[in-house]
């Protein structure tokens, strides 16, 4: 079973949000919160699996939550599920510790997949906010990052990676097995000196 809270301000999203999830037989909502102050106490009392997130709360930022907490429950992936798909947003999300991003613009009716695929270990994104972050990445990052220690293989495999696809899905997109893509993304990490895919963020930004 997965456990999730959810941390949104708005009561109608909220419920909304809520009755989405608790259709799923393999998915359970340990808690809600509507302020900032109200969902620390809660999410280190639950340590669920999964914490959505939404950024803007009365009291206080997703963003911040999601960096306070972070390190303190390392067996919680945090979500963003927010209304703003600027790409500030999204990479001080993603520096902070999120490890997807879901617009509330079309996350309806999927939320239950981005849930399982987060509890899998992978990186959900909707499309606009995963066409955001790959066009930053072309127009800002890729021209100052010394992106030549990689291979023209490793270069394309990173490319795929932050869009938020799974390894299976990496693998299948470039015709090799999930382990060549597991070999390759060890050399990516071990190249751009990041221990997970949530640091390469990190890591392009200390090289712009």
């Amino acid at each position: 079973m997965i456990r999730v809270v959810v941390v949104e301000d708005s009561g109608w999203q909220l419920a909304s949000t809520v009755e989405e999830l608790e259709v799923a037989d393999d998915i359970t909502i340990v808690g809600s919160a509507r302020t900032a102050a109200s969902s620390t106490s809660l999410l280190l009392s639950t340590r669920p699996d999964v914490a959505l997130i939404d950024l803007v709360l009365p009291d206080g930022s997703g963003t911040s939550i999601i960096a306070e907490l972070a390190p303190a429950l390392p067996e919680t992936a945090f979500v963003v599920l927010s209304a703003y798909e600027d790409y500030e947003r999204i990479y001080a999300a993603i520096l902070a510790g999120a490890v997807g991003y879901l617009s509330k613009l079309y996350a309806a009716g999927a939320l239950c997949a981005a849930v399982r695929q987060t509890a899998a270990g992978e990186s959900p994104m909707s499309g606009t906010i995963a066409r955001r972050v790959l066009h930053a990445f072309h127009t800002v990052v890729k021209p100052n990052l010394e992106i030549g220690v990689l291979t023209a293989r490793e270069q394309q495999v990173l490319h795929v990676l932050t869009s938020g696809r799974s390894y299976q899905e990496i693998a299948d997109s470039m015709n090799v097995s999930i382990d060549t893509v597991r070999s390759h993304i060890r050399n990516i990490y071990k190249k751009l000196h990041v221990t997970s895919r949530s640091e390469i963020g990190r890591a392009l930004r200390h090289h712009e």
